[in-house]
């Protein structure tokens, strides 16, 4: 497929992508998941990190980055210089994230960072955290509400 061919078919099927991800993610923080992880390639392009946190990216070294997309994919290194060229640049991408993982090493090395990445946010919630959570958003509900009732109490 041809660079202007993928980017149609990024740009049509984005919007449908997008909202199958937040219905998704409804549905698995309606169940009362306390982690989910969004892997989307695209998340600064689709504009879809306005709705995450925090922002993780997975971050390599452009040498290596070269090497395994060749190695990958089999093609030439200008192929892969190309493709890496149509993206957002991945120093940028690394500079808007809350935590950055480096892949530049062994595998062993990522698997370890992303370990700690998960203990990092499975920990307990700050108070704003918090308030933006389901516990946050029922609670808050619940004292609107009870405020609107004894707000007209007292004005009856």
């Amino acid at each position: 497929m041809s660079s202007l061919s993928d980017m149609l078919t990024i740009i049509l099927l984005a919007p449908h992508i997008s909202s199958a991800i937040f219905w998704e993610t409804a549905k698995l923080w309606m169940k009362g998941s306390k982690v989910i992880v969004l892997d989307i390639p695209l998340l600064f392009e689709t504009k879809m990190d306005r709705w995450t946190h925090p922002v993780i990216v997975v971050w390599v070294d452009p040498q290596t980055q070269i090497e395994r997309l060749m190695s990958r994919d089999g093609c030439s290194e200008e192929q892969a210089h190309n493709r890496i060229n149509a993206q957002l640049a991945l120093d940028w991408k690394k500079s808007e994230a809350d935590i950055v993982i480096n892949n530049s090493g062994s595998l062993d090395d990522t698997k370890e960072q992303f370990q700690e990445v998960l203990r990092k946010v499975s920990e307990p919630l700050t108070w704003k955290e918090r308030l933006r959570s389901r516990d946050g958003l029922f609670s808050v509900v619940l004292c609107t509400a009870v405020g609107v009732l004894l707000a007209q109490k007292n004005f009856l």
